[in-house]
């Protein structure tokens, strides 16, 4: 990201402002829920806030340096330093950090400098645009997830293993969260979700986290379905009625279409419409975006109606 985000139209605007209202909420119940600050780190420079782009970073920082994760915490202290130049604080916690990561003994009063948790915005003072930093989610879901590296992969290496986390982690905090089933059935179910997409071949279709809860009885999928319709203000599609076009999906890789049920299911001038089981899946929609030069609207869609699509398309037999 250079030092502006592209446009944003109104319509992807409040999507993300939607997206950002559900990712504060799993963020309160969990400081160091490390992936969702990411992903609201993201979603300010989207929105070109810089002030809670750069609150944002910080607690980042400050919650990678808490569970350990010291490399992770010097890359986003730096970025932040780059938005706050002179902070005495950041300086203090970089300096910290490099003697931790070097072995060097820490001072007795060398932890985390007192203030680190507050607002940095107030010392930073000139940070008027906001930069994607270089160890971008989006950017490095991008890399990841890319035609070129995805065809690359060798066969005998699981796909799911391939790629970054698949947003079920996060729909299932939605799901507990807001109480729309049982929390321990819902972790017991992504804990299986897991395992098995983690042993999917390729040119299989992912298992859904949604789809797996209504198979065990946890609720009707119209049940689920509109739960988080309701809560997530998301755009709903009834792609079983749609008749979809093979070469709109295939505008996505398999790493995408099939690693995430994500398909492209119509193509109106620069807009593309696209349907997902998981609103949540950040990762994946970034990655989508960063692929294609069109404005991207999202919808909710019932998995097993992607999962018959993708079937159909790529031609797999059940």
């Amino acid at each position: 990201m250079n030092s502006s985000s592209p446009p944003v139209f109104q319509e992807e605007r409040e999507q993300i402002l939607q997206a950002v209202a559900m990712f504060e909420g799993l963020v309160e119940a969990n400081p160091q829920d490390c992936q969702s600050l990411e992903i609201l780190k993201e979603a300010y420079q989207r929105l070109g806030l810089s002030e809670e782009t750069l609150r944002t970073a910080q607690k980042l920082g400050a919650a990678y340096q808490e569970l350990g994760q010291l490399s992770l915490a010097m890359l986003e202290w730096e970025g932040v330093l780059q938005l706050a130049p002179g902070n005495l604080e950041v300086i203090a916690a970089l300096s910290d950090l490099q003697r931790r990561l070097q072995g060097e003994p820490v001072p007795q009063n060398g932890g985390e400098p007192q203030g680190v948790g507050s607002d940095l915005a107030a010392g930073g003072g000139g940070a008027q645009s906001v930069a994607r930093p270089e160890r971008s989610v989006l950017m490095e879901t991008a890399r990841t997830l890319s035609p070129e590296s995805s065809s690359g992969v060798d066969a005998g290496v699981p796909r799911a293993a391939a790629v970054l986390p698949d947003g079920n982690e996060a729909l299932a905090k939605f799901l507990t969260q807001h109480r729309l089933l049982d929390a321990d059935l819902i972790a017991s179910t992504l804990e299986w979700v897991q395992s098995a997409n983690a042993r999917v071949s390729p040119h299989q279709c992912a298992v859904s986290l949604l789809g797996e809860l209504a198979k065990r009885g946890a609720a009707d999928m119209e049940t689920l379905l509109c739960g988080i319709l309701d809560r997530s203000k998301c755009a709903y599609i009834p792609l079983e009625c749609y008749e979809v076009d093979r070469q709109v999906v295939k505008m996505l890789p398999e790493s995408l279409t099939l690693g995430r049920l994500i398909v492209p299911f119509d193509l109106m001038s620069r807009t593309l419409m696209v349907a997902t089981p998981n609103p949540l899946d950040a990762a994946g929609r970034q990655a989508a975006q960063q692929m294609l030069d069109y404005h991207i609207q999202w919808h909710l869609a019932s998995p097993v109606a992607i999962t018959k699509v993708l079937e159909e398309v790529y031609r797999i037999s059940k």
